[in-house]
């Protein structure tokens, strides 16, 4: 149940990975009408975090199909891929508030996290 004190955020965060599949579009319904009940908004956002995996127009191909089932979202798409910049102010604020603990990692965890993580995400050695 939701904290009435609070306005309500709806929101459906689809990967474009292929075309909308029947479940994600079940998900989108129950995210969208708890929303609209609830005289709350409704955001959609795109996981545009997996390269390898996504498949081209299938972001574009997603938000038209919610389009033609009637579905209208607030505000503008967001795309996790453009988010970085604001992540890192978050990421910074919190740091400032001391809210953020270093990661404690044995030496067996520090050998793993870089095969974990992929080529593309390894952290740079300090």
């Amino acid at each position: 149940m939701h904290d009435s004190t609070t306005p309500y955020r709806g929101r459906f965060a689809p990967s474009p990975t292929g075309p909308l599949h029947f479940g994600s579009l079940l998900a989108a319904v129950g995210s969208y009408l708890e929303a609209r009940r609830s005289r709350g908004t409704w955001l959609v956002r795109m996981e545009d975090l997996d390269r390898p995996r996504e498949v081209k127009g299938a972001a574009d191909a997603i938000l038209r199909t919610l389009e033609a089932y009637g579905f209208e979202w607030d505000g503008t798409v967001l795309r996790q891929s453009r988010r970085g910049a604001a992540y890192a102010a978050a990421l910074e604020r919190q740091r400032l508030l001391a809210w953020v603990e270093p990661a404690v990692l044995s030496a067996r965890g520090r050998r793993r996290l870089p095969a974990a993580l992929g080529p593309a995400r390894r952290p740079a050695r300090a």
